[in-house]
């Protein structure tokens, strides 16, 4: 009870703060309606136009995406789960229509049908997930149901299980003879009681194989005087597995790619760090090499993501994969490329690779931003967040597509949070990037 309490005063505060900063951002709103007045927006018009279903609507990614297909010329539906249909992004001009989906716990069969009907209702040519954690394992059985019925852009399950695996992911790019970190899989306690912790010189972290917001902070160093005491703290079994994985302390960087039967058609590169929402691309040769190189040698064609750390000798070494869209897919949003590498992918085999404009800056969210200024405020984080306010770019904001800046910060989250204050649900941090709030179990 004492709990429910907290999470809904939790709940209440941060409604109270969104609604109370909803004047600032209404003004902005205002003013880029004006400037819309003086501004050009150029979208092409196409002869070979394309109906484009996107899913995972609540998320930034799924809005850059949609805002650049959509000035590529084509006709883009965004669509999202029930649970999430306060979408702030249903309002973006450059959608043509906002559908829903079930909800997860409904099952793959209902995913599958309700995907099913808007492709044969709306004559969609193209589907691009923009899939959460917990979807991309039904967005690779809904491809291969509907694969006579339109393209989708996303990996076969097999490829899929791989890519999502982080205990395979490793072996895999050591068999390729690329650089990887030493793993073990651990399906039961005397996994990790073989493992000989005092002969080895190096330190390990313990990860759920699957999608975990609520122990993915809590990861120490192993060895270490209470492990055993951690250790049992967890349920291992073949269902629900873990890896111990070496540590790797280094810089962190994470990686958004469209590959294409092998070849990398797009890319872009980050610093990355724990929940990093700031997306500034830098040329990193090693890192595309590496990913360049796994992909050709696997003839992967998807989204993929990957978060590496450049160790102290400089070698790159993959932590993890994430064979879907990635949000540093900011980094392209004055681009004019990007869509054709989704929609025309076999036209750019033979071009360059497509990277973040040299103009670009660096994608930030206020609101993220200014909650972290607040909860541990100094004069020299203020001047630097002022510095990332006049130099960046707010990934939500658009000039000529204002609206779903307003509304996600001031009607899609408070009414998140107007839920949880009812149910007493508890949640762990607000995402404004992905659009939700952090729970425990989530997708």
């Amino acid at each position: 009870m004492k709990a429910k309490i907290r999470g809904r005063l939790h709940s209440i505060f941060y409604f109270l703060v969104l609604i109370g900063f909803a004047p600032i951002s209404f003004f902005i709103f205002c003013i880029a309606n004006l400037m819309r007045l003086f501004l050009r927006n150029t979208v092409m018009t196409r002869t070979n136009s394309k109906n484009i279903l996107l899913t995972g609507g609540k998320m930034t990614k799924a809005l850059q995406l949609a805002r650049l297909l959509h000035r590529s010329g084509h006709k883009v539906y965004l669509s999202e789960v029930k649970k999430f249909s306060c979408s702030g992004h249903a309002f973006s001009t450059c959608i043509h229509k906002f559908v829903l989906l079930p909800n997860l716990n409904e099952g793959l069969s209902s995913y599958l049908s309700a995907i099913r009907n808007i492709v044969k209702t709306e004559k969609i040519d193209l589907v691009i997930p923009v899939a959460s954690p917990k979807v991309v394992h039904f967005d690779s059985h809904v491809k291969k149901a509907l694969k006579d019925e339109c393209q989708f852009v996303h990996f076969d399950m097999e490829v899929l299980k791989l890519l999502d695996d982080k205990h395979r992911l490793c072996e895999t790019a050591s068999e390729l003879d690329l650089t990887a970190p030493e793993v073990h899989r651990i399906t039961k306690s005397k996994d990790l009681d073989r493992i000989d912790f005092n002969l080895s010189k190096k330190k390990f972290i313990l990860k759920n194989l699957s999608y975990d917001p609520l122990n993915r902070l809590d990861r120490p160093l192993i060895p270490f005087s209470g492990q055993t005491e951690y250790f049992n703290k967890f349920s291992f079994s073949e269902k629900n597995s873990w890896v111990l994985q070496e540590f790797i302390e280094g810089t962190e960087y994470c990686t958004h790619s469209m590959v294409y039967k092998g070849k990398v058609l797009l890319h872009c590169c980050c610093l990355s760090s724990e929940f990093q929402l700031r997306y500034k691309h830098i040329d990193h040769r090693q890192i595309f090499d590496w990913v360049s190189s796994f992909s050709k040698k696997l003839g992967l064609t998807g989204q993929i993501s990957f978060d590496f750390i450049e160790n102290n000798k400089g070698e790159i070494m993959p932590i993890e994969c994430n064979p879907r869209t990635h949000s540093a897919v900011t980094t392209f949003y004055n681009s004019t490329r990007l869509a054709d590498t989704y929609v025309n992918p076999s036209s750019f085999v033979k071009c360059d690779v497509v990277i973040p404009r040299e103009d670009a800056r660096e994608t930030y969210w206020i609101y993220h931003e200014l909650f972290e200024l607040f909860s541990a405020f100094s004069i020299t984080r203020l001047l630097e967040k002022t510095k990332l306010f006049t130099r960046g770019k707010e990934a939500l904001f658009d000039v000529h597509d204002p609206l779903p800046f307003l509304m996600v910060y001031h009607w899609q989250i408070p009414l998140l949070l107007l839920t949880a204050i009812f149910t007493g649900e508890k949640w762990l941090r607000i995402d404004f990037n992905i659009g939700k709030l952090v729970e425990p179990g989530g997708d």
